[in-house]
């Protein structure tokens, strides 16, 4: 049972790092890490996406989207372009070794939801699911963000 003095916040973080420990492992056969996933993902399902929008995406600063991108880069997965239409703005793409990893990434992100959303039905796994996409919804809103859905 939940205690009264836990907080969404700890119960939030909680979930993440326990995601995190079920992969942890897959993901180092692959060669990335945990915090890569997201920008390895948007490459993966939108190329040349651009460093911008994809920190708007993954509510992450501008600058450890750059560091992120340049960590990948530097490992093989990823490669940026200039874009023609404004020469500031970096557009983001998978190489043909992230490629190679997309199928298997993906099946392991699945088997983890799997094993985390195992102790429910499929009502209550999708009512958690629209419940954290409303917490999420609200969130940007009052943060003046996008609405994510429609960038993913």
């Amino acid at each position: 049972m939940v205690k009264k003095h836990v907080s969404f916040g700890f119960m939030n973080g909680q979930m993440g790092r326990l995601h995190r420990v079920i992969l942890a492992e897959k993901l180092k056969t692959m060669g990335i890490t945990y915090a890569q996933v997201g920008f390895m993902m948007q490459a993966l399902r939108h190329p040349g996406k651009s460093q911008d929008e994809i920190s708007l995406v993954l509510s992450v600063d501008k600058a450890a989207t750059a560091r992120a991108v340049a960590k990948l880069i530097e490992e093989g997965f990823l490669y940026r372009e200039e874009n023609p239409e404004n020469r500031r703005q970096k557009l983001v793409y998978p190489t043909e070794k992230a490629k190679a990893i997309d199928e298997e990434l993906h099946f392991e992100l699945r088997s983890a939801n799997e094993i985390m959303l195992s102790g429910l039905s499929k009502d209550e796994a999708d009512t958690l699911m629209r419940l954290m996409a409303q917490v999420i919804d609200t969130s940007r809103e009052k943060l003046e963000m996008p609405n994510v859905w429609d960038m993913l």
